[in-house]
């Protein structure tokens, strides 16, 4: 499923066995600590007694998850949820230090690395199903704009720094239309859904559930999918401080084996994410389980191609010149986090 903005939250992860194995530490529970921790790269346990993380979520997209699912139960750290729209906010609060852990898509973190946030990607979901994608190119309903060619000299509504606008990006190029040939209006998802229903821009770029939410009001025509032209790839970022800190690195650790878990529940009980998703955004069934076939994800270790789908995407934003600098977007991933954590998850590319 997938929730408002550049983020996936909704997921459909593939099962997972238990990251850590409990021991009774001080006063608290004990949690190895991953190999990718970046101030200490050893298997030694910390307690997670009185650790507390800050999640840095979208429109309570992963917290929603959890309730649903009660995974956060028996955790022997505080979670603190923060609220945001869009992945470049969520980047910002990791880079102030006012978040741990966050939610996004690829694209933030491409912008991340260009401006030196202190920021890496620990781990990873992909779509496992390319017919389907979150991501719109919508106008309104009746709009003489039929086909992706006709944008050229138009406004287009849509998140600068967001996987939104990448996918606009790859549309235009698609219908070799150059970027700087449309007018952008630099609005986060939720807004652009408002303007293009209302009328006021010609077009926006848009994620479920808020495609299907307009549709049934009228007010809008789907004009390009992401289905076949944009990966689904959602990460997992962690503020170099908190990695840097071996009760927090090991407190993220385990949270995000009971996210996986969490989507792993959600993925037999389809109905279940619906409900649950009606709930977090007050759309009707219909469109949440519309939304939630649109994002169909499983976990994955960071693997060779992600790293190079993301290296084609910075390249070509610097090519745009929205990227001052060529980037080696490897150095934006913690692999040996990430592989500690795929490892101990089972995940498998």
């Amino acid at each position: 499923m997938h929730t408002p903005g550049p983020t996936r939250p909704w997921r459909n992860d593939s099962h997972t066995r238990r990251l850590v194995t409990a021991a009774l530490l001080l006063a608290g529970l004990a949690v190895a600590l991953p190999a990718g921790a970046a101030s200490a790269r050893t298997t030694k346990t910390v307690s997670l007694a009185g650790v507390t993380i800050t999640f840095g979520d979208q429109l309570k997209g992963i917290q929603t998850v959890f309730a649903a699912t009660d995974a956060l139960k028996g955790a022997p750290y505080t979670v603190d949820w923060a609220n945001f729209v869009g992945g470049p906010p969520v980047i910002a609060a990791e880079t102030s230090g006012s978040v741990d852990l966050g939610f996004m898509a690829e694209t933030p973190t491409v912008f991340a690395q260009a401006a030196g946030d202190p920021v890496k990607v620990v781990a990873a979901t992909l779509g496992d199903n390319p017919k389907v994608s979150p991501y719109d190119i919508v106008v309104p309903t009746g709009s003489p704009i039929k086909s992706l060619a006709q944008l050229r000299g138009h406004s287009v509504a849509v998140q600068e720094g967001t996987v939104e606008q990448y996918f606009l990006v790859q549309e235009l190029a698609k219908a070799h239309i150059p970027y700087g040939a449309v007018q952008i209006d630099n609005l986060t998802v939720t807004d652009a859904s408002t303007a293009v229903a209302n009328g006021q821009v010609d077009a926006a770029v848009i994620t479920q559930p808020l495609t299907g939410l307009d549709q049934s009001t009228g007010k809008i025509t789907v004009l390009a999918t992401g289905a076949g032209v944009s990966e689904t790839i959602g990460y997992l970022t962690a503020s170099d401080a908190a990695l840097a800190n071996p009760q927090k690195a090991a407190a993220l650790s385990d949270f995000i084996q009971r996210y996986y878990r969490a989507e792993a529940q959600l993925k037999k009980n389809p109905l279940l994410a619906a409900e649950t998703y009606v709930k977090t955004y007050g759309v009707p069934l219909a469109v949440a389980k519309e939304a939630v076939a649109s994002d169909q994800v499983v976990g994955t270790p960071i693997t060779p191609a992600i790293i190079s789908y993301q290296q084609n995407e910075a390249n070509t934003f610097q090519k745009l010149g929205l990227v001052a600098s060529t980037l080696n977007v490897k150095q934006i991933f913690d692999l040996p986090f990430n592989q500690s954590l795929a490892k101990q998850a089972g995940l498998t590319s």
